[in-house]
């Protein structure tokens, strides 16, 4: 029955990225005029590490939900990793080269970069580790060590992101 529309799955493909590149700026539209509302108008990168990242996180969530009761866990992994690789390998280079063929300058605020990426790595390296304690298995307090792990980071990032902790590696 659908082997006629077979034919389709270029066209199918690139719709759905089209219709992602559109939910995707109204979002960021949206939650740039919420940020602006609560008064966080210069403080885009706390809109980005709570709103943005949850939006884009609850599906990858619910997928991930799906596929590991069906008792495929490394299904669940492997959808979030690589969403998550799309995301940084297409989903920022192309809105960039479009913006540079359109002779549009593109200005990235470095401030607090290196601390941020430094945390990241940070993450990364204390994940691996509750992970290796818990020896490879997932289990409850592998997973509520994760979720304790998220909000610490989130903690940190959002003071850093409001000036209450200061990075270091900045210029004063």
């Amino acid at each position: 029955m659908f082997q006629k529309w077979k034919m389709f799955f270029p066209v199918t493909f690139i719709m759905s990225i089209l219709w992602i590149a559109v939910f995707s700026y109204l979002m960021v539209w949206w939650t740039e005029t919420l940020g602006r509302t609560l008064g966080l108008g210069e403080k885009p990168e706390i809109m980005g590490l709570t709103l943005i990242a949850a939006g884009t996180s609850v599906p990858d969530l619910i997928t991930s939900v799906i596929v590991a009761r069906k008792g495929l866990g490394d299904m669940a992994v492997s959808s979030s990793l690589g969403s998550n690789l799309f995301d940084i390998c297409v989903g920022l280079p192309i809105p960039w080269l479009v913006a540079i063929a359109c002779n549009k300058e593109i200005k990235v605020d470095a401030d607090g970069m290196f601390c941020s990426v430094l945390m990241l790595f940070a993450m990364l390296m204390a994940i691996i580790i509750i992970i290796a304690i818990s020896k490879w298995k997932m289990t409850k307090v592998l997973g509520l060590s994760m979720f304790c792990s998220y909000f610490v980071y989130l903690a940190v990032a959002l003071s850093m992101g409001l000036d209450v902790i200061p990075c270091i590696f900045d210029k004063p």
